[in-house]
């Protein structure tokens, strides 16, 4: 069975191993970055991932590509390998 490896890739390209550390559950309106046709009450998984360092990033999209580190404006992209 293959490895799967998870990154966040950051402005400037700047790469950071991630894994999965929590799956809730919230309000597809409360993300930063959501489809313009929802409908309110929608609920949707937001995942929380943690660096090597414990720094915690989470989803800001309903994809789930998008993620913000805590105290940090700036969005990272999931990255699977």
């Amino acid at each position: 069975m293959k490895q799967v490896n998870m990154f966040l890739q950051g402005p400037g390209g700047e790469r950071r191993a991630v894994t999965l550390l929590a799956t809730e559950q919230v309000p597809l309106e409360t993300l930063v970055f959501h489809g313009p046709n929802t409908r309110p009450g929608v609920l949707v998984d937001l995942h929380i991932l943690v660096d090597e360092h414990g720094n915690l990033a989470r989803q800001i999209d309903h994809e789930g590509l998008r993620y913000r580190f805590s105290g940090s404006n700036a969005s990272w992209v999931l990255v699977i390998s």
